[in-house]
């Protein structure tokens, strides 16, 4: 699984599936399940659960890898919540462009409509 630059770099094909829940193998990235789980902690403010899965990243990963993954995670949740909450929207471009995107992958549903508007509209 890579995102749509790395890939570039790779020869790999982009593919957000994985992001979505549509495939079961996880793409074959080691320790996804883990990944996953401390992702969704930290983006649902679960903290009792981030520490538990810390001490097991820790073990699996290795204490860098997970305080990067944490890290990562966190921020991607930062910069998204900063912009919702100043109320930045899409620009036209790509509200227009992302539409069926947005409703193949699901997208729609992880925040209120407004977030998917235009900052025109």
């Amino acid at each position: 699984m890579s995102l749509r630059e790395s890939a570039k770099d790779t020869g790999q094909k982009a593919d957000l599936k994985l992001v979505t829940g549509s495939i079961s193998d996880r793409a074959g990235v080691p320790n996804a399940g883990l990944l996953v789980e401390l992702a969704e902690a930290v983006a649902g403010w679960r903290w009792k659960e981030v520490a538990a899965l810390r001490e097991r990243g820790g073990q699996d990963l290795g204490p860098q890898a997970t305080s990067d993954a944490i890290l990562v995670a966190s921020g991607f949740n930062g910069i998204t919540r900063v912009a919702d909450a100043i109320g930045i929207r899409l620009d036209p471009h790509t509200a227009d462009a992302s539409v069926a995107l947005r409703a193949n992958l699901g997208f729609n549903s992880f925040a209120p409509p407004e977030k998917w508007e235009s900052s025109t509209a």
